[in-house]
């Protein structure tokens, strides 16, 4: 019995999956080899080639027959029958071919699901490749790409000299995320002859974690000793490189791809795949560049790639306009994005661009027509009223900037705004009608309202208003008792005015309600070491934190204070030089020298002192602990 391996027998497939099919016979095989195998097996069936022959043995091997339908296909003009030898020949089991029948009968009736699963399931007890094939396909185009994969496996390992076998594998090992399993496929692609598309990788480096990212270097590397100067490994490499941190070395291999400041010239004759390439090899170089903190170097490199090739590219100049903005050559960054903009008048992006660095140039009439420009396109509306707004503040015209900040929408610009407006009108004492908007915002945007309910209270701060600003938050957590956040914030919030029984109600009731929650424990811990003399509670809860965060060194910090108010000295001293070591901070340092201090090792504390300055020359926590001690 012969195998589906090359054969076809859709009926009623999908048309973007239908393939070397003869419409007018395909129920008619269907039906014939199912009537065969209700009948009690068979010997012999229509092939599923979509061809139909002789069922009596002899009459196949007769040459004059055999002749006959020869002449009687190119009379009819169907395309020529193939020869036998061009259809490899495999025993199927009759319980196998009325599965696979099932399956081109489920096709038939758009029941692809059934088919599909029938076909996979197939694929794993017989391992044709032909089963394997048609599943792999099919699953493909039903985008079922775990079923795919597993299909895709198993055509490549029962045929592994078909270059779109391994193809379909790699592909699907790449979207999945095993890159490293994908490597092999590509390279079994390669080897045959096919385009192996290493560059895939450097496209996915981004999404790696640093573990994988490392693991795909090394297998890289290993390919790139039998491919030495397979560009897209080089690439691949250049890019996990400069993910992992490792500048120079991506440099290196850049500037081997990269042979001079003339390689786009070259490339300017090669198709579009070549000069792409190219392109990115050079937006990477300068992004390495900068990188390694030669920002100059980079911008010079840029504007020789530009002069050597295609002046129009766009993603270059791009680039370099950036590059000239971050480094505060506006002038330069305003002509490149002007260049650009002549290029493509309608790119919203680039005329935004234009807008900011005129802003930044001071050319206010120049920017507010480029911002209303975009405001008339409805492109980045909401960024261009926030900064409307912002000319509008600039020239004391109140109403007008309200108005813009207010048409801001929803995007990155809403609480600036929101903030803009309630400083307005509280320069203008309209205290109870800012009040009435906010709260009205918080209505109208219930996933906004714990921020909006923050930047009230830190304007009702910021005039002093104390007792309005705790009304305020009483009055929201009384209509929403368990919300974390705001419970969490108004204790914060309560610490800095030494209410610390407000503190403590809420940092218990954060804990009651989350008890894994460390920050909170590690919170009212701290404080009630540092402003009260309950050591002993203020021991177990950041015990409890460090359980939950053991290398958070917050928590780590609080843990060395405690044991100092212990007069727990020498671990204390282990706590607070392991919280350092993690994270340099002005407190942390404050702290360790203090038990120093304490411990009698005075010239330690002042040197740790006398660096932690250095790094934070404006600390009130360092001039304070320094000044309590040395006076």
């Amino acid at each position: 019995m012969r195998s589906i391996t090359n054969g076809t027998l859709y009926v009623g497939w999908p048309s973007e999956y239908r393939y070397c099919v003869r419409h007018q016979i395909k129920i008619l095989l269907i039906f014939l080899s199912f009537s065969l195998l209700t009948l009690g097996g068979c010997t012999s069936v229509a092939p599923l080639d979509g061809t139909l022959r002789p069922n009596n043995q002899a009459q196949a091997q007769d040459p004059e027959a055999e002749i006959a339908v020869n002449r009687e296909q190119k009379n009819t003009q169907q395309p020529k029958r193939p020869k036998p030898a061009d259809y490899p020949v495999a025993p199927f089991q009759d319980d196998w071919l009325y599965q696979l029948l099932v399956a081109e009968i489920a096709g038939y009736r758009r029941d692809f699901d059934t088919a599909l699963q029938t076909y996979v399931e197939m694929a794993e007890v017989t391992a044709d490749p032909g089963v394997a094939a048609r599943a792999t396909r099919l699953a493909n185009y039903l985008k079922r790409n775990q079923l795919a994969l597993k299909a895709a496996q198993i055509w490549s390992a029962a045929e592994p000299d078909s270059i779109e076998a391994h193809r379909h594998a790699a592909d699907q090992l790449v979207r999945s995320g095993d890159l490293e399993a994908a490597i092999y496929h590509m390279e079994a692609v390669r080897e045959l002859g096919g385009l192996a598309n290493f560059d895939v990788f450097a496209y996915r480096a981004a999404g790696l974690d640093e573990q994988a990212r490392r693991s795909l270097l090394i297998a890289i590397a290993n390919l790139l000793e039998r491919y030495p100067d397979d560009r897209q490994l080089l690439f691949s490499s250049a890019v996990l490189l400069e993910q992992s941190g490792e500048y120079a070395d991506s440099l290196a291999l850049l500037n081997r791809l990269l042979l001079d400041q003339n390689v786009l010239k070259d490339a300017q004759h090669k198709d579009n795949t070549g000069r792409k390439e190219q392109v990115q090899m050079i937006a990477l170089k300068a992004n390495v560049l900068k990188r390694l903190q030669r920002p100059l170097v980079a911008i010079d490199f840029l504007y020789q790639m530009i002069a050597a090739s295609d002046a129009t590219n766009r993603r270059l100049r791009l680039t370099l306009a950036r590059f000239l903005f971050e480094a505060e050559r506006l002038d330069e960054a305003q002509q490149q994005y002007e260049y650009l903009h002549e290029l493509d008048p309608n790119d919203a992006d680039i005329l935004f661009a234009l807008a900011l660095i005129a802003l930044e140039l001071g050319e206010d009439v120049v920017a507010k027509a480029h911002l209303q420009q975009l405001v008339r396109w409805d492109q980045r509306a909401g960024e261009a009223h926030y900064y409307l707004g912002i000319l509008a503040e600039k020239s004391a015209e109140v109403a007008a900037a309200i108005t813009q900040y207010r048409q801001v929408g929803q995007g990155y610009e809403f609480l600036p705004a929101q903030s803009r407006i309630a400083n307005l009108m509280l320069s203008q004492g309209r205290l109870p009608e800012l009040q009435r908007y906010l709260a009205n915002m918080r209505a109208d945007n219930p996933s906004r309202a714990d921020q909006l309910v923050m930047l009230e209270v830190q304007l009702l701060t910021d005039q002093g208003m104390i007792a309005e600003m705790f009304e305020l938050l009483a009055g929201v957590l009384a209509q929403n008792p368990n919300n974390l956040e705001l419970l969490y914030f108004r204790a914060m919030t309560a610490q800095q005015f030494d209410r610390l029984d407000i503190m403590e109600r809420d940092l218990q009731k954060v804990i009651e309600i989350d008890p894994a929650n460390g920050d909170a424990m590690n919170a009212l811990g701290y404080t009630l070491a540092d402003q009260t003399n309950r050591y002993d509670e203020a021991f177990d809860l950041i015990q409890r934190a460090l359980v939950i965060k053991p290398d958070e060194a917050a928590f780590i910090d609080s843990m060395g204070w405690v044991l100092y108010r212990l007069n727990k000295l020498d671990q204390a001293l282990e706590y607070l030089r392991r919280a350092l070591a993690l994270f340099v901070n002005d407190e942390v340092a404050a702290h360790l020298g203090e038990v120093l201090w304490a411990a009698g090792k005075t010239d330690e504390a002042t040197e740790v002192w006398r660096k932690a300055i250095e790094l934070k020359p404006d600390s009130e926590i360092l001039k304070k602990v320094v000044e309590r001690f040395t006076q």
